[in-house]
């Protein structure tokens, strides 16, 4: 082959290591300035250069090993100066920064790209560390970090689970067990701008399992209908010390006609009928007088009926409604709901949204908790938080409940003799169909937005692939 026009290519400061993706056809190579260099093979140009020195993310030390993930996005360097990074191939970014007690010799990444081996001085074994983001979702600002993490190396005689971080006022080593890491947790991220939607970070299978839980609940049903125990053999009750004889002798000696007469007594009906009228020389029935002293001048009133609440849910939902709405639009009532129902489960989310409302004939209780729940359900579709679970939320709650809005907003639509107050019943379904109206209008403008934002994004990314 004749040599190309842009070969060779000088490098800025002379290189030490380097190594090659075959698939993507790039080449990192590190210098002697503790920088890498990202080659093209296949343009023979140079696409990114890490770890500059006007750059915030730099190496204290040469690089002693590298390691590209399995997709080619992420490049892993080692340093002597006891750190490794993370870089972030496509966005030219530092995503992590560790620090170790000793210096990395060698590093390793696994072919699915979930763990990464490294060696270090001082040591004959290999250290494996799991990347957190193949568990949870991990967001990055865009910034590098500015302090490293204290990574503490692992040790065979450990059983149990913690995390370890570093405090940086005593440079010493906290662990902290999982419990105190959830209680730690701020919940979800908060957006940089006003308008901006952001997802929960809860796990997939929270929201995701709501959109075919029909499908487990059918899948987990059992095949066999539960069939009765054998029933269990009759035995007579005896103590320990007596014995048999005494007791068939007293059943003797009292005879038959008195276990007659105990369980005539036992049975027998003169109470109820003491109360009861008699019945007259003429035939007719005389009801017995009573005295006036019966009668109390000043009778207690009737206690007021105590209502329970059908959930923790719709205790929830009255609690926070109850509250006076805040002038501010960034401030929200109905928070305290959506931080419960992100700890239940998706069969306790079905069961907590099916409480609201048992059907048509539970209009004078179970209206105005779909009122509320209307309320709520637009209020965080408003604020375009936590997105993808919200949506889930509204999908289920229209999958139980689909049949009574749709009752209620036929035009025959008519309350039964059963319902007590009427025109409160009228007046919550005329409320609860504007909502719903606004409900509707809310989740399309958040779904059009959202689908618009990317669809310019694909556009501009396929138009600056066809540029390069």
């Amino acid at each position: 082959h004749l040599p190309h026009k842009r070969s060779p290519y000088m490098l800025p400061a002379p290189a030490t290591k380097m190594i090659l993706v075959r698939d993507s056809g790039l080449a990192a190579i590190a210098l002697n300035d503790y920088s890498v260099l990202i080659y093209d093979t296949s343009s023979l140009s140079v696409i990114r250069r890490f770890g500059t020195k006007s750059s915030l993310s730099v190496h204290q030390g040469p690089i002693s090993d590298m390691a590209f993930s399995p997709d080619g996005r992420s490049l892993y360097t080692a340093s002597w100066d006891s750190t490794l990074r993370v870089w972030d191939v496509p966005t030219d970014s530092c995503l992590d920064w560790l620090r170790f007690k000793s210096p990395p010799t060698s590093i390793t990444v696994s072919p699915t790209g979930e763990f990464l081996a490294t060696s270090h001085t001082g040591s004959v074994g290999l250290n494996v560390w799991s990347d957190r983001s193949f568990y949870e979702t991990v967001y990055t600002d865009g910034e590098p970090p500015s302090t490293p993490w204290r990574m503490d190396e692992p040790t065979p005689l450990s059983e149990t689970w913690e995390v370890v971080e570093a405090n940086p006022a005593t440079e010493k080593v906290v662990s902290k067990k999982p419990q105190q890491i959830l209680e730690e947790s701020e919940g979800p991220p908060v957006p940089k701008d006003k308008g901006l939607i952001t997802l929960s970070g809860l796990p997939p299978s929270h929201w995701k399992n709501l959109f075919r839980l029909e499908l487990v609940k059918e899948r987990n049903k059992p095949m066999e209908a539960p069939k009765k125990p054998p029933s269990a053999p009759f035995f007579l009750q005896w103590r320990a010390g007596e014995s048999m004889d005494g007791l068939e002798q007293k059943t003797k000696d009292n005879g038959p006609k008195e276990d007659e007469d105990e369980w005539a007594a036992a049975w027998s009906d003169d109470e109820e009928d003491e109360g009861r009228g008699q019945i007259g020389a003429e035939g007719v029935l005389v009801k017995p007088k009573r005295d006036l002293d019966d009668f109390d001048s000043n009778p207690t009133p009737k206690k007021r009926k105590i209502r329970h609440a059908r959930s923790h849910l719709a205790s929830l939902l009255h609690t926070c409604s109850s509250q006076e709405g805040s002038k501010n639009e960034g401030d929200a009532r109905f928070r305290a709901v959506t931080e419960y129902i992100a700890t239940l489960g998706p069969s306790g989310i079905d069961v907590a949204m099916s409480t609201l409302c048992a059907g048509l004939h539970d209009m004078e209780e179970g209206l105005p908790l779909l009122r509320i729940t209307a309320q709520w359900l637009i209020e965080e579709l408003r604020s375009n938080e936590r997105y993808e679970v919200i949506n889930a939320y509204l999908h289920r709650f229209l999958h139980i409940h689909g049949s009574v809005i749709a009752g209620i907003e036929e035009k025959g639509f008519a309350l039964g003799d059963e319902t007590d107050d009427k025109e409160a019943v009228a007046s919550e379904r005329e409320q609860l169909t504007r909502l719903l109206h606004e409900l509707r209008g809310g989740q399309w403008n958040g779904s059009y937005a959202l689908r618009t934002k990317m669809q310019q994004t694909t556009c501009l990314l396929r138009h600056f692939s066809r540029m390069v």
